[in-house]
C-alpha cells in the first residue's frame, strides 16, 4: 500500500445497479495526482465502508492506488457529520431500494443496497453484456451502447433473440453506425459463436460465483455432459464436495436452477448451439511436483493471464484456487501482490515466484 499526501474534497456517491441487482456506489472527488495520474473516482464497496468512514459530501479524505493500480479512499478526515447515504430509489428504474447483509470474508456483517426488480433496464443490459463478453459466447460488435439500443428497439427481449437478430438486419442497417460489412462482421461473430463449449455456456449463465475457473472443475466432474450438470443442480448434489467450492456457492447454484425461467432458459438456449465435443485435460503425464495440489496465483505475471495460469495449473494435475486458505499448498505472487500474500506468509504456504514456479515445471 502506497499512501499519498492527497487530500482532495469528496464531492457525491454515484449509485449504479449491477447485473445481480447490487446497487454498487462510487465515490466521486476532486481529481487528485497520484503516481502521476489523475483519479477522481474510486469504488465504495458498500454501504458498511460508506458508514464506517462516515462519508459526506465535502469531507476531505485521504486517497491512494493500493497495488499501485485500484485507487482507493483510505479515510475521511472530517468525521462526525454522517447522514443516510442510502438511495431510496434504484437510479435507473425507480424501484424501492432494499438493505441486504451478508458475511464478509472476515466474518463480519456487510451491508449491501439492493433493486430487486429483475425487469430494471440496466440489470438486463449488463445480463446481456456478459453473455457476449469474451469469456461466455465471445460475440463482437455487441458493445453495451449497441446492446441498450437493440433492447430499446425491441429486438431483444431474451438471450437466444440475439441468434435471430438478422430477423432484423433490414431495421438494423438504418441505424446509425451500421452498414452491410458492419451488420456482416456481427452476424459472422454471432454465428461463430453457436460452436461452442460446456464451460462457455455455464460462464454465459452468469450464475453468481460461477466464473471460467469453477467453470472448468464442473466441467471436469461431470465430463461436459450439461444434462448430468443439470440433474446434479436441480437434484441434492452437494457441490461443497468440490474443491474451494463453499457453502454460499452451493447455494446459488441450486436456488438458480430452482428458478423456474433459469431453468427454461438454460434448455431452451442449448437448442441455438452445437457442443464441441469435450477434449480431456492434457495433464502431464509425468508426476510432478504439483499433481493433486491447491495452487493460488496472485499478482500480475509476466507470462500468464489469469485464466492462463489457471490452465497451466490444470495441466500439472493440480487445481486452482481462488482464496488462500490452510488447503492451500503453494502461491504463485506475481507483481503487485495483496492481500493473499500476507495471508500466505502468515499460513506459513509455501510462496514461489513466477520464474520459481516456470523453472520446476520446466
Amino acid at each position: 500500500l502506497s499512501l499519498h499526501d492527497a487530500l482532495p474534497i469528496f464531492r457525491n456517491i454515484e449509485w449504479t445497479p449491477t447485473r445481480f441487482g447490487e446497487i454498487a456506489p462510487v465515490g466521486i472527488f476532486d481529481p487528485v495526482e497520484i503516481d502521476g495520474c489523475f483519479v477522481s473516482r474510486a469504488t465504495l464497496h458498500n454501504l458498511t465502508f460508506i458508514k464506517e468512514l462516515e462519508l459526506v459530501p465535502g469531507c476531505r479524505i485521504s486517497v491512494s492506488k493500493r497495488n499501485m493500480i485500484i485507487p482507493h479512499i483510505e479515510e475521511n478526515l472530517e468525521r462526525g457529520h454522517y447522514v443516510n447515504a442510502v438511495p431510496p430509489a434504484c437510479p435507473c428504474c425507480g424501484s424501492q431500494t432494499r438493505i441486504y447483509q451478508r458475511k464478509g470474508n472476515d466474518g463480519r456483517l456487510i451491508e449491501t443496497v439492493h433493486c430487486d426488480n429483475p425487469n430494471c433496464d440496466s440489470q438486463i443490459r449488463k445480463r446481456f453484456t456478459h453473455f457476449v463478453g469474451k469469456k461466455a459466447m465471445n460475440i463482437e460488435g455487441l458493445s453495451e451502447t449497441t446492446l441498450e439500443k437493440f433492447l430499446t428497439l425491441g429486438y431483444l427481449q431474451t438471450f437466444p433473440d440475439i441468434y435471430h437478430l438478422n430477423e432484423h438486419q433490414e431495421e438494423i442497417l438504418q441505424l446509425e453506425g451500421f452498414g452491410k460489412k458492419s451488420f456482416e462482421r456481427l452476424w459472422n461473430s454471432i454465428t461463430s459463436s453457436r460452436n461452442t463449449t460446456f464451460v462457455r455456456f455455464l460462464v454465459s449463465m452468469d450464475i453468481p460465483m460461477i466464473g471460467r475457473t469453477k467453470s472448468r472443475i464442473l466441467d471436469t466432474v461431470f465430463s461436459g455432459n450439461l444434462t448430468a450438470f443439470e440433474q446434479a443442480a436441480v437434484g441434492d448434489y452437494d457441490f461443497t464436495q468440490l474443491e474451494d467450492f463453499g457453502e454460499i456457492l452451493n447455494h446459488n447454484i441450486h436456488s438458480w436452477f430452482a428458478d423456474e425461467a433459469n431453468l427454461d432458459l438454460w434448455k431452451n438456449l442449448q437448442n441455438e448451439f452445437t457442443f464441441e465435443q469435450r477434449k480431456e485435460e492434457t495433464i502431464m503425464t509425468k508426476e510432478n511436483k504439483f499433481t493433486g495440489c491447491t495452487i493460488v496465483a496472485t499478482g500480475k505475471l509476466e507470462h500468464f493471464t489469469r485464466d492462463g495460469i489457471n490452465d497451466k495449473i490444470l495441466e500439472l494435475g493440480a487445481k486452482p484456487g481462488s482464496s488462500v486458505t490452510k488447503k492451500t499448498d503453494y502461491l504463485i505472487c506475481g507483481e503487485k501482490a495483496g492481500s493473499k500474500l500476507a495471508k500466505a506468509q502468515s499460513l506459513g504456504i509455501p510462496i514461489l515466484t513466477e520464474a520459481e514456479f516456470l523453472e520446476m515445471i520446466a
